[in-house]
């Protein structure tokens, strides 16, 4: 959870999954509500997983008489594959139920950044607004509350798309993706060192686009450190293994910080390679289970790739069961699910051997 006040809007940076997401976003805006001076009862969720933790705060929000606004890229395109999309619709079903025209739900392929979806200034008058604590969240929530720069939206296409494009937009948008790829990993002996790290950057990095030299410098360190993380990378690729035909796996457990699109970029650049596969001791769900896979899939094959078809159908993304998976082509899974659904499921895939 991340906390700013984006030109005089609170902005609290969260992912809705369980019922104390619920009442710490509800906490906030009922905070914000008490110190409001307008005359607005506006509150902007945007770039938020659609889950049913957001549908409650959102229906618990609306009782309490505040006009929610919901804009998010995460829909579901038919045709529905599984549960976890089944789940994803009805949601969606449910805030434009809530909501009506106050909802906008769509679809990454036609909005890549959610910035796309306000008008720069568009909540510089809400009392509050709700966004997911990434670049593509940051972008979004700046621009709504009346904080932008020309190549916005372009910036945040890239800095929202796969890592290895994420270091390829402007200058400043570059000092964003360098610092967000050497946070320190989630670290449950250290449970708020990632947390007060990305608050710092996010901090800064708003600072430097109103033109704060104290911020820019502090900023332009984290591209030294990402320069040695990237050269870490390069080691790290070398060390690569083929589980199954196209499938391509690597160990980063107890490595030195290092580059994940730099990895990435390396890995992919095998014309053999579809899946890609990180052993991780630090994330969401190591810090749960202890060790964490991390499974994305290559660009060229993501519209016939699906990896939602290696876990069971009814399959939740909760890190508290071992799975977190908000896109099709992305999918972090504990040891335990690797093992016994994901691994066997992968070797008798079809796709992974032609």
């Amino acid at each position: 959870m991340i906390t700013l006040t984006i030109n005089k809007v609170p902005t609290l940076f969260i992912k809705a999954f369980t019922a104390q997401d619920v009442q710490t976003i509800i906490g906030f805006v009922r905070k914000a509500a008490s110190l409001y001076s307008g005359n607005k009862n506006r509150i902007l969720f945007i770039d938020t997983p659609i889950t049913p933790a957001t549908v409650e705060t959102v229906e618990k929000l609306n009782l309490e008489g505040f006009q929610v606004v919901f804009r998010d890229h995460h829909g579901i395109e038919e045709p529905v594959t599984n549960d976890r999309e089944k789940r994803v619709v009805e949601a969606t079903a449910k805030l434009k139920q809530l909501l009506g025209d106050d909802c906008r739900i769509t679809v990454r392929r036609l909005h890549p950044a959610c910035s796309t979806l306000v008008e720069v200034g568009e909540f510089e008058d809400a009392i509050a607004i709700i966004a997911d604590p990434d670049a593509d969240g940051l972008t979004a929530a700046m621009k709504a509350a009346g904080i932008s720069y020309p190549e916005l939206d372009e910036d945040a296409a890239k800095l929202d798309g796969e890592p290895q494009s994420q270091v390829t937009g402007t200058p400043l948008s570059q000092l964003l993706a360098k610092g967000m790829a050497v946070l320190p990993s989630y670290d449950v002996a250290k449970p708020k060192e990632r947390e007060i790290a990305q608050q710092n950057l996010f901090t800064d990095w708003l600072k430097t686009v109103s033109g704060n030299e104290s911020a820019l410098t502090r900023l332009k360190l984290n591209t030294t450190r990402y320069d040695k993380a990237a050269q870490v990378s390069h080691i790290l690729a070398q060390t690569a293994v083929a589980l199954v035909p196209s499938v391509v796996f690597v160990d980063v457990t107890d490595k030195e910080l290092y580059d994940p699109g730099t990895l990435l970029a390396l890995l992919e650049s095998d014309p053999e390679c579809r899946i890609i596969v990180l052993r991780k001791s630090l994330g969401p769900i190591a810090a749960l289970h202890g060790i964490q896979y991390s499974l994305s899939v290559c660009k060229a094959y993501q519209s016939t790739v699906n990896l939602h078809d290696l876990v069971p159908a009814q399959a939740k993304s909760d890190p508290e069961l071992g799975i977190i998976s908000n896109v099709s082509f992305l999918l972090h899974t504990s040891e335990h699910i690797w093992k016994d659904e994901v691994l066997p499921r992968l070797e008798s895939l079809k796709y992974v051997r032609q």
